[in-house]
């Protein structure tokens, strides 16, 4: 049974919000945030990528902006703000138009793409499997999360592919086969033949026949 991509995945959840993963992040598993900015709600909001409920340690932290013409500002927390922050200074987000954010976990670092288009790579400044929790804070409603692993989605499609394309690697046909209808070799492939009996002997004093299958004088068996 191939495994199953789905690890987590809720909806409508009320923010601000903290979620667990199973199990913690890992390489390969790609979160998907489906939303829309509140304008009614302040000016920005956040993804935080950290170690528990509380906020002394996150991993990443995904902070879009509506000010100053918009920007979004990533970072890292140890107890403190690391002092090298990272700023975009443009904000794919519109007020009141709903969003897709993914994030994939790789080696390096977090790549995140913003309603399918690559946006930014955040390079890892903290171990990314000490990441349990997922929160949500801001002006921001959360229509639905999800967390799929994408290794295992590569493995069902490698299946998928191999039972549905058939391997290249069977008995080519010659151009001959091909020209001439499958009667044909049947006709030629079965040769009318004799059979021989012979006795050999096993035992002092014993002897039992063996039968051979030999091919017929006037039907000789094609050549290969």
């Amino acid at each position: 049974m191939a495994p199953s991509s789905d690890l987590l995945s809720f909806v409508n959840p009320v923010v601000p919000l903290s979620r667990a993963t199973q199990g913690g992040l890992q390489y390969g598993h790609q979160i998907t945030v489906k939303g829309m900015f509140l304008q009614s709600c302040g000016t920005r909001f956040a993804v935080n990528f950290q170690t528990g409920f509380s906020d002394n340690d996150i991993a990443f932290h995904f902070n879009p902006r509506f000010e100053k013409g918009g920007y979004v500002v990533c970072n890292t927390k140890q107890k403190k703000w690391s002092k090298k922050e990272e700023r975009m200074m443009i904000n794919p987000f519109q007020m009141g138009v709903p969003f897709e954010i993914s994030f994939l976990v790789e080696n390096s670092g977090f790549q995140v793409k913003v309603n399918e288009k690559e946006f930014t790579k955040y390079i890892h400044r903290m171990p990314f499997h000490r990441v349990d929790t997922i929160s949500f804070t801001g002006g921001v409603e959360v229509k639905q999360i999800s967390i799929e692993d994408t290794r295992a989605v590569s493995v069902q499609k490698m299946i998928s592919e191999v039972q549905c394309n058939p391997s290249p690697f069977g008995s080519p046909e010659s151009e001959e086969q091909k020209q001439n209808p499958p009667s044909y070799w049947q006709a030629i492939a079965a040769p009318i033949t004799q059979t021989v009996v012979h006795t050999v002997q096993s035992t002092p004093g014993q002897m039992f026949p063996v039968s051979l299958q030999v091919p017929s004088a006037h039907n000789p068996a094609p050549s290969c």
